[in-house]
């Protein structure tokens, strides 16, 4: 009945994405413009004054949003492990564990790190996964760590995982390997819920266990955290000499597209980000008239937000400045033009209000003139396709288009 009743809600997020498709024109602009003057803060005219703006930016969206993220101490690499898995040709597979801080708040996740056989210095990207890395691999191997009851319901048992893949795309549970390895990328993937759980019933006392002594209605949500999860996983792998530190990418689908891009804005050691699909609390404007509404986010997922966020935002914060946040660094929005539900319009609105920063600092900044547009050598790269939420064959060339031309030839 569980695996049912999980196919059954599978089905209806899919259908729900699916209803009407995306109009601009009934969209409300971005606002604040990302440079007037905010709280007292005088008009921003040049880069240099950009310095001065974006702290305060920062700290507007982490009160109003997300929260501040509780400090998890310092990241060290626990133990690795060299694995042999199935449909890696070219990747030399290993298991990280990652152990955060000391003490009472100790905590531990599990990365699966794939380089390029015999390259030194390649461009990284840092997954975060709805499901375990373990589904990332065909068959799921046993050697690969699973922590099943962190797990959300869909991803516990393989029964489902044909389901997802037919709902959600070829690509939900991790990148094809031979390509990346042929396109000399690494990757490192992890499962945030392994620090705070996806799951109401769980996030909650683990996000007061790493907040000692900060009152319930101050806290982070899931998202803070999970964001600053990639830096940690950054600070662990930035050393190895197989990556390129400067070249080091944020990637989220989805939830952990929202994470991405905050991770970006708070942590400008990434070279770019890549946030698919991220909707409310992500790329999309709070207050568009489509798609989820804040309502609704809340009542399903308000742990990933900080307490305050289901009352609304103050009118000077919206998405549009998180995206901005992460200029002059590329940044790749992916959509389905039948993800309505994660609100394409919403999103391409932020990215035509995120533009003028990027234009401070001489950046292409955005350019698509519809969200049919795909340009992806703007720095503000808007990505489309048809069909709904999930990850996909056709979004992994873009991605990789989009890395080729920011990431892989930078100097």
């Amino acid at each position: 009945m569980i695996i049912r009743g999980t196919i059954l809600a599978v089905m209806a997020l899919a259908l729900a994405a699916c209803a009407s498709p995306p109009n601009l024109r009934k969209q409300p602009d971005a606002s604040p413009p990302v440079l007037a003057a905010f709280r007292g803060d005088p008009a921003v005219v040049t880069a240099a004054d950009w310095q001065r703006r974006a702290p305060l930016l920062r700290q507007a969206l982490l009160d109003a949003v997300y929260g501040h993220p509780p400090d998890l101490g310092e990241a060290t690499v626990e133990a690795r492990e060299k694995l042999t898995l199935p449909d890696t040709d070219g990747m030399d597979m290993e298991q990280w564990t990652v152990k955060l801080g000391d003490g009472s708040n100790r905590r531990r996740f599990h990365m699966l790190v794939a380089s390029p056989t015999g390259l030194t210095g390649a461009p990284l990207i840092i997954m975060e996964m709805f499901c375990s890395t373990r589904n990332a691999v065909k068959g799921r191997p046993d050697s690969i760590f699973e922590d099943v009851a962190a797990l959300p319901e869909p991803c516990r048992s393989h029964n489902l995982d044909p389901v997802l893949t037919v709902v959600l795309g070829k690509r939900i549970s991790g990148p094809d390997w031979k390509q990346l390895a042929q396109r000399g990328y690494a990757v490192a993937m992890f499962y945030p819920g392994e620090v705070v759980p996806d799951d109401a019933s769980q996030a909650g006392p683990a996000i007061a266990a790493l907040s000692p002594g900060v009152p319930a209605d101050k806290r982070a949500g899931a998202i803070a955290v999970w964001a600053d999860l990639f830096s940690k996983a950054y600070d662990v792998l930035s050393p190895d000499p197989r990556f390129d530190a400067g070249k080091i990418v944020a990637w989220g689908h989805s939830r952990h597209g929202k994470a991405s891009l905050l991770a970006g804005a708070l942590d400008p050691r990434f070279a770019a980000v890549i946030a698919h699909q991220s909707g409310r609390g992500g790329a999309s404007l709070t207050r568009s008239i489509a798609g989820e509404s804040l309502a609704q986010i809340t009542a399903s997922y308000g742990f990933w937000f900080t307490p305050g966020y289901a009352k609304g935002v103050p009118d000077d914060v919206d998405q549009h400045q998180l995206i901005a946040l992460n200029a002059p660094r590329p940044v790749l929005l992916g959509t389905g033009r039948g993800d309505t539900w994660s609100d394409p319009a919403g999103a391409f609105k932020a990215a035509q209000g995120a533009d003028p920063a990027y234009r401070l600092f001489g950046a292409p900044g955005f350019n698509a003139k519809g969200l049919n547009d795909y340009r992806p050598q703007d720095s503000v790269v808007w990505w489309s396709r048809p069909l709904g939420h999930g990850t996909t064959t056709a979004d992994w060339r873009a991605f990789l288009e989009f890395l080729d031309l920011h990431v892989k030839t930078a100097r």
